[in-house]
């Protein structure tokens, strides 16, 4: 089928604006950061952060009880709050990513996005 999303799109739509989203209500819920400060620490604005807190972006799978997600989520939160080297926070996002993609997480957000994708069959993130 012609305009099939590449699992690299459905993570840059979907899957990061959430976990961006999870990071900054974190660093400004529980780790006393300005919206502003949580802003720059993941690389957004500041009014991308005050939508994550409301809810209004980022948040359209639930992620906040997967184990992957929230393993890493606190690990690059701590990350940001010691000040760690920015390669070392990519890294951690990378490996959830990763992580995610083995589990099968991306292909059944995928198969929603995209109903005629047969993710029985599809093995193109594990090639």
């Amino acid at each position: 089928r012609i305009g099939m999303q590449l699992p690299s799109e459905i993570e840059a739509r979907y899957v990061l604006p959430a976990l961006r989203a999870l990071v900054a209500k974190k660093l400004v819920l529980e780790k006393g950061f300005t919206q502003e400060k949580a802003a720059r620490a993941v690389g957004v604005t500041q009014a991308a952060i005050s939508n994550y807190i409301r809810g209004v972006r980022g948040f359209r799978i639930y992620w906040e009880n997967n184990p992957i997600v929230l393993r890493h989520v606190d690990k690059i939160v701590e990350l940001i709050v010691s000040k760690s080297d920015p390669r070392e926070i990519t890294r951690e996002f990378n490996q959830m990513l990763r992580e995610l993609r083995k589990a099968g997480v991306l292909c059944r957000l995928h198969k929603n996005v995209e109903p005629f994708i047969d993710i029985n069959e599809c093995n193109v993130c594990f090639e």
